[in-house]
């Protein structure tokens, strides 16, 4: 019976040991972060499974069995959920993918790219047109006014303000248009008015966009917590949406 155990408990051992080594060559050797990750995750979690259970099985005790089977438990509870929010995170934050992956989420997709202007707003145009280009898809420039912030002020000094923003906001839709056009891109302008994430959200759901992409906030220094608290909330609020990619270009 010990010769058995003994068999068996090294066929998981080097069971364990070939998968370690599989997600190790993976990690090294496989060309983008999402391949990587499923290596490093799913290998892994066989490779420590058959380790563990190759101690299991020669050690035999009681406190040994009790502490493998919690920690084989906790590594295939956590390591899947870790693994799909690191994948998620790069996702959301465009992080590029093998060059040879076929992709067939973005056919025929509509991408919203919310710009703000500027010299910042430039590379959030780029992904957004080069999304647009993947799969031929409809893509829609949107700058939101943001009026959430003048109740304060008088009716008249309100509405100039107003005026002077709706001004801007159509030089920068021109500006991102003409950006597309030399990029081979048609892409139609739409101007809307409100508070920015209650605006935004609406504004996906009136054109069922597959694809929002969204510039990563920029502000003063020691605000960035601030910033990047309301980016997530927007995001969070757009994912109860339905089935809408959301890219956040830097």
């Amino acid at each position: 019976m010990s010769t058995v155990r003994d068999v068996l408990a090294s066929a998981l051992l080097l069971g364990g040991v070939f998968f370690s080594l599989v997600a190790a060559i993976g990690i090294v050797r496989l060309p983008d972060v999402y391949s990587r990750i499923h290596a490093s995750s799913k290998s892994t979690t066989l490779g420590l499974a058959g380790i563990l259970l190759a101690v299991l099985l020669h050690f035999g005790t009681y406190e040994v069995t009790t502490k493998v089977l919690l920690v084989i438990l906790f590594t295939f509870l956590t390591a899947p959920v870790g693994a799909h929010m690191i994948a998620r995170s790069a996702y959301v934050c465009a992080v590029s993918w093998y060059a040879k992956t076929t992709r067939y989420d973005l056919e025929r997709a509509t991408v919203v790219c919310a710009t703000r202007g500027g010299p910042a707003s430039e590379r959030v145009h780029e992904r957004a047109i080069e999304l647009a280009q993947e799969r031929q898809g409809v893509l829609v420039f949107l700058h939101v006014v943001d009026t959430a912030e003048l109740s304060a002020l008088g009716p008249a000094h309100a509405s100039a303000v107003t005026r002077e923003m709706r001004t801007l906001a159509q030089a920068i839709l021109r500006t991102a248009q003409a950006q597309a056009r030399a990029a081979g891109v048609q892409a139609r302008a739409e101007l809307r008015e409100g508070e920015v994430s209650r605006t935004l959200q609406a504004f996906v759901h009136e054109v069922g966009a597959d694809v929002l992409v969204v510039g990563y906030p920029h502000t003063a220094p020691g605000n960035e917590h601030e910033a990047e608290g309301r980016l997530w909330r927007l995001l969070g609020g757009l994912q109860e949406q339905g089935n809408v990619r959301l890219v956040v270009a830097r």
